[in-house]
């Protein structure tokens, strides 16, 4: 262990320690029938439990939140109210990020470092955008490193998205909704029980908008957006101990992509372009819940199969002529098994298993050629184990947690192409993530005090492992010796929960090491590119959250809420050259006011992102690196309900008519509305 870990791991144990002993008065008196959260989570622990008695603290946006958004996918939910980094480029593309760390730039969710989740599973990509909110019933969202439950990529965290599955009365819904930029959205959507042995929920919608305006460049010509959805899930109680669920969706995601007339200038959009796009995505699982001894022992199955395309129309002339295509095929089963030893300790254990395809061609001049990422295959075999303790009359709870990893990668020649050489290669690694954490109690769980400390780590890709090709004149070697990309990530805080408001306070502390990069080498005397794990970086800040119920407060005859979340990077460099870390923003600031009354509800929310250090690209001119500056923005949605069926809505999104870029260079929709209807019977 070299000395910064050391140094971390007794700064961590004995914080614990600190912890354990402050924990033992309180522990002694007898707790009180009032309970201040017992909102239930499962993604932090992988089982469901009490929010307050997991450690780790897991931001939910439930779905109260996401209808009153006016967001149309998650990438936008996520950047309205959860801090991190969100990246959205025009193009139906929003990578999305947490601590510093984010998913893949063009959504291949293997390659990045925040993992996306649905009902427990991997997704399958790590675009946002791709993903719409129809079938979400919530959102739970678990910063820091979470690879010792779910493996690689979950470096920064895990956004697990939470479907519907058709609790209480039978019911069938039919809304419409229309806005700026030939905005229009059919959706149909229903579920329910239909008996004590049967249950769903199903959705399918329709949804187009035109080229949208910028407040300060005008028409982003080509910008338009085709998307089709249909997705269910079904539930089958087979006794009160046996339960199974089969789910899935499909999307058709379709689309064009603007782009500047001069790229050096960014001085206006080019109408004429032809760029387009089709990234559809879908996925499918089957589970099984089975309860076994009296509730000592339950077993959760998963099987599921997840399909990804990305494929890029270059806009020439002739638009097949060139054109670029990816897709993912993964097939994967993850089996968990809960056993109850004690009414104080939860032991989980568990196994996953997955194999991954990825298929790639390209057309260039009308013809086939070779595409920029050549076939891969991945293999991965992983166990996992968790013990959780809630000591002293649940006062102190403690989880320790440990994966083993194991990948096969290979990569193979692609479908079209006429390589110089090309070899194909497989190499294998393992990994062994570990964490732990402690949460204490006080005061009748008004203070819960926390700690964590945790490795997250993300596998090499098989290119980067097992490349020998040549393309386009040009070498790429791959390196058997890579290293997965670790951090190791220590944080601690302080929760208070109250009748009337709620204030979560941590720091968090990241050391980012083996940092895989491509460089330009020689072997045997010839130029190739490679990878090396190079620098090694630290992020450090502080993350404050706060719920005021005002209404509650003085007893209005109305609810009024407030609610703020906020981050605060302090600590953002490369440790080697003392550099400002890319795309990290000083601060954000996600917060709002809810107010319901009757059948009335409205929300105001407000979005400010600090200035932050990015790549400066002209074109494929390089200049360096600079700084962006901060933006921010407010949106307005309303809701009447009426007694009856029916339900109108409108939105006034980006309400001052801000400019606004999430990445610099893709710009963003000016002031823009948006009206709905629905009957629901």
């Amino acid at each position: 262990m070299d000395t910064r870990k050391g140094k971390i791991m007794k700064s961590v144990l004995l914080i614990f320690t600190i912890l354990f002993i402050g924990g033992m008065p309180v522990a002694a008196e007898e707790v009180g029938g009032k309970q201040t959260m017992d909102d239930m989570v499962v993604t932090g622990t992988r089982t469901q439990e009490r929010a307050i008695d997991v450690p780790v603290t897991t931001e939910v946006i439930t779905r109260e939140k996401i209808e009153m958004s006016g967001a149309t996918h998650v990438g936008d939910l996520i950047g309205k109210y959860i801090t991190g980094h969100y990246h959205k480029y025009n193009g139906m593309l929003s990578p999305v990020g947490l601590r510093g760390f984010r998913t893949e730039a063009h959504g291949d969710d293997v390659k990045g470092h925040v993992l996306m989740l649905i009902d427990g599973h991997r997704i399958g990509t790590g675009n946002a955008a791709k993903i719409n909110v129809d079938r979400i019933e919530r959102i739970e969202v678990t910063k820091g490193p979470s690879s010792a439950l779910y493996g690689s990529a979950a470096m920064g965290g895990v956004i697990n998205l939470i479907t519907k599955k058709g609790d209480g009365d039978l019911t069938a819904t039919i809304s419409g909704d229309y806005g700026s930029f030939d905005y229009y959205k059919s959706q149909v959507s229903g579920g329910g029980e239909v008996n004590d042995k049967f249950r769903f929920h199903a959705t399918a919608s329709y949804e187009d908008i035109g080229d949208y305006d910028d407040p300060k460049f005008g028409t982003v010509y080509n910008s338009a957006e085709t998307k089709k959805n249909i997705g269910c899930n079904l539930t089958f109680t087979i006794n009160p101990d046996h339960e199974l669920r089969f789910g899935g969706n499909y999307a058709d995601l379709t689309g064009e992509y603007p782009g500047w007339e001069n790229s050096l200038t960014y001085s206006a959009y080019d109408e004429n372009a032809r760029q387009n796009y089709d990234k559809s995505h879908g996925y499918t699982d089957l589970e099984y819940n089975g309860n076994f001894f009296g509730d000592t022992f339950h077993w959760r199955g998963l099987v599921y199969y997840l399909w990804d395309r990305n494929h890029w129309n270059y806009g020439s002339d002739e638009p097949k002529s060139e054109q670029s295509k990816y897709i993912d095929d993964t097939l994967g089963t993850d089996q968990q098994f809960v056993w109850n030893m004690t009414s104080w300790n939860k032991l989980v254990f568990g196994f996953n298993l997955e194999h991954l395809e990825k298929e790639s061609e390209a057309v260039s001049g009308g013809e086939p050629s070779a595409p920029y990422t050549p076939n891969m295959e991945y293999d991965s075999q992983a166990l996992f184990l968790q013990d959780g303790l809630d000591l002293l009359d649940n006062r102190i709870n403690l989880i320790g947690a440990v994966r083993y990893d194991r990948f096969d990668m290979k990569t193979i020649r692609p479908r079209t192409g006429t390589f110089t050489e090309f070899n194909e290669k497989e190499e294998d690694y393992d990994h062994i993530s570990p964490k732990l954490g402690m949460g204490v109690k006080f005061f009748d769980e008004l203070l819960r005090v926390r700690a964590n400390v945790g490795e997250g780590f993300k596998s090499p890709s098989p290119d980067q492992l097992s490349a020998d090709f040549v393309h386009s004149g040009i070498r790429y070697v791959g390196n058997p010796d890579l290293d997965p990309e670790t951090s190791l990530t220590y944080d601690f805080g302080f929760d208070i929960f109250h009748d009337v408001f709620n204030l979560k306070v941590g720091y968090f502390h990241t050391d980012y090491q083996e940092k895989i990069s491509q460089i330009l080498t020689t072997i045997g005397g010839d130029y190739v590119y490679t990878y090396e794990n190079q620098g090694d970086s630290e992020v450090a800040g502080f993350d404050i959250g706060i719920e005021w119920w005002i209404g509650r407060a003085f007893h209005w005859p109305f609810d009024l809420s407030l609610w703020s979340n906020v981050t605060f990077n302090t600590t953002k460099e490369d440790e080697e050259t003392h550099d400002e870390l890319t795309y990290i923003s000083d601060y954000e600031v996600k917060s709002g006011l809810d107010l319901s009354y009757g059948c009335f509800s409205a929300q105001l929310s407000y979005v400010l992102i600090g200035p932050q250090m990015i790549d400066i690209w002209n074109g494929w001119v390089y200049e360096g690196v600079k700084e962006k500056e901060s933006f921010d923005f407010w949106d307005l949605t309303m809701r009447y309900r009426f007694p009856s069926h029916w339900e109108v809505r409108a939105s006034v999104l980006n309400l001052f008519d801000e400019q606004v870029e999430w990445a610099r260079g893709y710009l963003m929709p000016e002031r823009n509305y948006l009206v709905g209807v629905s009957y629901t019977f």
